[in-house]
């Protein structure tokens, strides 16, 4: 059944199917045709709101950072680096889906991003595992350089994204995802807690 042109709700149809389905088939996989199919609105329909796939991923993921970004603000700041920590990592997952938009778009349009010098993840992409390291260092809870804070937010994002995308489409929940948030916390914590960690 096609839904009827024009109105809010057919254009957020149109959104969520096709974040679901290039977040699962990637680029190649995602064709306006299939998305109408998975959709169930008109190909004519999509097309009166985005003028091709790029125009509709393009919006589909400033709409996702955006989201991202007043998510993690709406958090309540917690009392100690440690549980920031955990509470960011259980964040990411929670988010999967957005997350995983966001690093797929990102690594397919990656020419199109300013070029960066320091590894491939999108602008602002670990600014908040940043954050966390630098309150901890405030804190006295992690001991860093402060010039290594930047280098190391990237390399603990990285990790934290490579489980997302090893697990994605899967849904951990319970147990399974608190005993594997545990355990990232707990590797994240021996390695900022070590003396004689450097910038790069």
């Amino acid at each position: 059944m096609t839904r009827p042109l024009g109105t809010t709700t057919t254009k957020n149809t149109i959104d969520v199917a096709g974040k679901k389905l290039f977040t699962v088939r990637g680029y190649e996989g995602f064709t306006m045709r299939v998305l109408a199919r998975e959709s169930g609105v008109s190909l004519s329909s999509i097309y009166h709101f985005y003028a091709d796939k790029d125009a509709l991923l393009k919006s589909l993921y400033e709409q996702t950072n955006r989201h991202l970004g007043e998510q993690r603000t709406a958090q309540t700041a917690p009392a100690t680096a440690s549980q920031m920590l955990l509470e960011r990592i259980l964040f990411q997952f929670e988010h999967a889906e957005d997350v995983v938009f966001v690093l797929k778009y990102y690594l397919h349009f990656r020419d199109t991003f300013p070029k960066r010098h320091d590894g491939y993840l999108p602008p602002k992409a670990a600014l908040h595992i940043e954050e966390v390291l630098a309150y901890g260092v405030k804190t006295g809870e992690y001991q860093l350089d402060e010039e290594a804070i930047a280098s190391e937010s990237k390399m603990v994002a990285h990790a934290i994204n490579g489980f997302l995308l090893e697990y994605y489409p899967d849904k951990l929940e319970g147990a399974e995802l608190a005993s594997l948030c545990a355990n990232i916390h707990d590797f994240v914590t021996r390695a900022v807690k070590a003396k004689g960690v450097a910038a790069k």
